[in-house]
């Protein structure tokens, strides 16, 4: 049985842009879609008696079928359901995406006084998902090039595998390039290695060492996908900074997130290109995270 594609529904433009990223994702995967709301009532005594909680209940299953005729609207030939739920919608999605391929959520642009700007659901999944979840700012998904590739940020081999299976399987179904990206620095006297320099001795460079295990660590993931253009990217930068730029003219960023226990940092990276880059950005959870979340 194929798992679901999830799209968290709040009535915001933002939410139904987010719907339709990934109801096209769906097509491309053959997988069936659910639009999920999440709906507490703010109950009370006075509130009861003037039935302010039916009509906060009509009007989420309001929103919820508005969308769920949108997507149906526009993308017939996709599998969709909408679920309204009496659950936090933050707890509501990180449950239902312990068996999802991915979910995905709209956020509105952060600026400069806002700053990260996701607001307290969006910072809660993101954190605690075991499955990859794709953020969409409003306006960054329609403005990507169709034919614009996917931007993998790779990690260090521990933690790439994850990235490296959701970048390859993006690439794939859209028909695209893939560039798999990978910063390096020089040694600081207090993070130089002795490995690390006799291998840059001998292969000319320390450069040349990051292309070495680039290459190395892509070389199964091209074998499994034959089909896909990769361009290996190396490059002497702070890799959040590369990746920002980068997205610039891509379809999906793709990068890694480890989370610190009931923590809702992403890790410095993660942080920086959900803050800057201008595309929808995939956030794969290390592969012990999401276990520990389950």
């Amino acid at each position: 049985m194929q798992r679901p594609i999830i799209a968290g529904v709040d009535g915001s433009s933002d939410s139904l842009i987010a719907a339709g990223w990934a109801a096209g994702e769906a097509r491309r995967h053959g997988a069936p879609l659910v639009l999920l709301h999440g709906h507490v009532p703010q109950a009370g005594f006075y509130r009861v008696l003037a039935g302010d909680i039916e009509h906060e209940r009509r009007a989420a299953r309001q929103l919820l079928d508005d969308a769920l005729a949108w997507v149906r609207e526009h993308f017939e030939d996709v599998e969709v359901s909408a679920e309204l739920v009496v659950k936090p919608e933050a707890e509501l999605l990180v449950e239902r995406g312990r068996n999802a391929r991915m979910i995905v959520l709209g956020s509105r642009r952060p600026g400069p006084v806002t700053g990260f700007f996701l607001g307290s659901v969006g910072l809660r999944v993101l954190s605690r998902a075991a499955c990859p979840v794709v953020m969409i700012r409003g306006g960054s998904a329609g403005r990507r090039p169709r034919d614009g590739e996917i931007v993998a940020g790779v990690p260090r081999e521990e933690e790439a595998e994850a990235v490296l299976d959701f970048a390859f399987r993006a690439a794939a179904a859209r028909g695209v390039p893939l560039r798999a990206a990978r910063a390096w620095s020089l040694p600081t006297m207090f993070t130089h290695e002795p490995e690390l320099s006799r291998r840059a001795n001998e292969h000319g460079g320390l450069e040349e060492v990051h292309r070495h295990d680039l290459a190395n660590l892509l070389a199964p993931w091209r074998e499994r996908h034959p089909q896909v253009t990769v361009v290996e990217h190396v490059e002497p930068s702070p890799t959040a900074e590369m990746l920002v730029s980068l997205a610039a003219s891509a379809q999906l960023l793709v990068v890694g997130r480890r989370a610190e226990p009931r923590s809702r940092y992403v890790g410095h990276v993660a942080h920086a290109t959900l803050h800057f880059a201008d595309a929808p950005i995939a956030l794969i959870p290390h592969p012990l995270d999401a276990a520990a979340d389950g």
